[in-house]
């Protein structure tokens, strides 16, 4: 069961520049009609920021219009299921440690 069952129509997520650190959940369990995701310019710190690789799962978000993470500390590549996100428009990476190009 969704722990979160009044986030499942949300479609615009911002949380860009806090503090957050870690890796990325599952947002396409919990929030699956998400259109904008900006995790962007999190606490770049030794110790902060979000991390860790892309998520895969981010590209089971088939209505996602704009992704920004950047100004965080993403490594390794952009998962080549991003290909598949037909609605999307806007994808900001910039200022992350990506290892690799954009497929």
């Amino acid at each position: 069961p969704n722990p979160f069952p009044a986030l499942e129509s949300l479609e615009r997520l911002a949380l860009d520049g806090n503090k957050m650190d870690g890796t990325l959940p599952d947002f396409s369990e919990y929030i699956p009609r998400l259109k904008e995701l900006d995790l962007s310019n999190q606490d770049q710190t030794d110790d902060g920021g979000l991390n860790g690789p892309i998520p895969r799962t981010l590209s089971k978000l088939i209505d996602l219009s704009i992704l920004d993470v950047a100004g965080n500390k993403f490594t390794g590549s952009v998962p080549t299921t991003f290909g598949n996100l037909a609605e999307l428009k806007v994808l900001n990476l910039s200022s992350n440690v990506l290892s690799q190009s954009i497929p």
